[in-house]
């Protein structure tokens, strides 16, 4: 049995809940509160966090979507991969994943700084991360998501600097500095893309809460914040995958809003303060549509699916897409349409109002 400090010890049980292999519950106290870590891990602590790191990239590949059986198409090609679903290891050769020093100065600085506090020392590793990196931090955001710890990790230079935690957590990220463009998504697209596909579960679900979410929002700003920061991130997203030949890896936009589509566009806007302004509200019901919206591009990629022909370069790759977005399909896309086409004009709508003076009734009114 590995011996290890008591500060040690905190680390690794940090390390463990972060990679899924222990809960939230357990760590909270320790992510409030104030704890020393020396700088350097011992041998066995060392060896301990690294097998930590090794098993659960593995599970929360499989858990995230990696174990799901689907079709993607090629980064090469642009056509279908493989003859039928597959898991995500059966499509791709075991990639050599390294873990750099951010994740041990990240799960320092997380045991280090009381989270709840105001003032922490800044997380700025001046590295940029690898792709294993990615998948820690995106980690790090997913365990803390929702809770009181949250707000401090949004605003650390290091995690508005990873690409996949703008994608999956727009929420956190209103404020972060800069724009996005598609070239960021590179590192996430590269080795065919196999990170994003096996996040595509996730993401759904990600993306669906924050849908969801939108109804409970109060303030306007909120709403405005959050569309704001969706539109930014999808639009350079789904500017990478499509030049990369890899709108297959949008799929988890549909996903997320199939089962809210049908419902009605109010939803997406019930708890909106009633004294706002028409035209704050306007705003913030515009920004509440920023999902619906991109979808409006991919109804556009689906028609171009559909008018490829079966002697046409593409027509593989057009037909794996349409029907793995056939459960959405053209109603779908029609109804989305409509819930933002209904967001953004419904205050618009003149309201038939009753004159201060009503008429005197005609005689033939009368009974």
């Amino acid at each position: 049995m590995t011996r290890v400090s008591p500060s040690e010890r905190r680390l690794l049980t940090l390390a463990r809940a972060v990679m899924g292999l222990g809960q939230y519950a357990p760590v909270e106290d320790l992510l409030r509160e104030r704890h020393t870590i020396a700088a350097r891990l011992s041998p066995g602590a060392l060896a301990s966090l690294r097998d930590t790191l090794a098993r659960g990239t593995v599970l929360a590949l499989a858990r995230c979507g990696g174990a799901h059986r689907r079709r993607h198409l090629s980064s090469d090609s642009g056509e279908p991969g493989e003859s039928g679903p597959s898991r995500l290891w059966e499509r791709h050769r075991a990639p050599e994943l390294r873990f750099s020093a951010l994740c041990f100065h990240t799960l320092r600085w997380l045991v280090e700084q009381p989270l709840v506090v105001p003032g922490h020392r800044p997380l700025d590793v001046d590295a940029p991360p690898t792709l294993a990196d990615e998948l820690f931090l995106f980690l790090c955001c997913r365990l803390v998501a929702g809770t009181a710890c949250a707000p401090a990790i949004s605003l650390q230079p290091q995690f508005q600097r990873s690409i996949l935690c703008r994608l999956a957590f727009p929420d956190l990220f209103v404020a972060a500095p800069g724009t996005l463009d598609a070239e960021h998504f590179a590192p996430l697209l590269a080795g065919g893309g196999w990170l994003l596909e096996a996040l595509q579960d996730e993401l759904a679900l990600r993306w669906r809460r924050l849908e969801e979410a939108k109804g409970r929002l109060i303030e306007p700003k909120q709403l405005v914040d959050l569309g704001t920061a969706q539109e930014r991130v999808l639009d350079a997203f789904l500017d990478a995958v499509d030049g990369a030949g890899r709108r297959d890896l949008a799929g988890f936009v549909l996903d997320a809003l199939r089962p809210l589509v049908d419902q009605p566009a109010s939803r997406w806007v019930s708890s909106l303060s009633p004294r706002a302004s028409l035209s704050v509200k306007a705003e913030a019901r515009r920004a509440a549509g920023a999902s619906l919206r991109a979808l409006g591009r991919l109804a556009r990629w689906d028609a171009e699916h559909r008018a490829v022909r079966f002697f046409d370069d593409g027509y593989e790759g057009a037909q794996l897409l349409l029907s793995a977005w056939a459960s959405f399909g053209e109603p779908g896309f029609r109804l989305a349409s409509d819930r933002e086409r209904e967001l953004t004009t419904d205050l618009a709508t003149p309201v038939e109002t009753i004159p201060d003076t009503l008429p005197l009734p005609s005689a033939e009114s009368a009974p």
